[in-house]
């Protein structure tokens, strides 16, 4: 009896993970604040949370963004961390890609498309 209890909530969690995520709630002015020759580092890191990735010494940072074609809105998206297997990006539709100076402004920036 114990064993087909645990069994069954094994499957039931398993399952549970596989489940598709909320509707994503974009924004079509999310991006609207970045500024080439502008923007201070700081602002991104305060207005879009800690990004993906940071590359040579944080000059380069990405966001993974969901893209919401109702409103034409964007949001930032976490990696998905599933029962199903490996943690994924399926949610980001795009790579937001900052390119900052050595005083922290913001260079150039682009969106990316990762995913269909």
């Amino acid at each position: 009896m114990k064993t087909k209890f645990f069994l069954a909530f094994l499957a039931a969690f398993a399952l549970a993970g596989c489940a598709t995520p909320p509707p994503l709630k974009g924004s079509p002015d999310l991006l609207n604040f970045l500024s080439d020759g502008k923007t201070a580092r700081e602002e991104v890191i305060i207005t879009l949370g800690q990004p993906s990735g940071r590359f040579e010494a944080e000059k380069i940072l990405t966001y993974r963004l969901g893209y919401e074609p109702q409103n034409k809105g964007y949001a930032v998206v976490e990696r998905e961390a599933t029962g199903c297997g490996w943690p994924t990006w399926m949610a980001a539709k795009f790579s937001l890609v900052l390119v900052f100076d050595d005083a922290g402004i913001l260079r150039k920036h682009s969106l990316v498309k990762v995913n269909q």
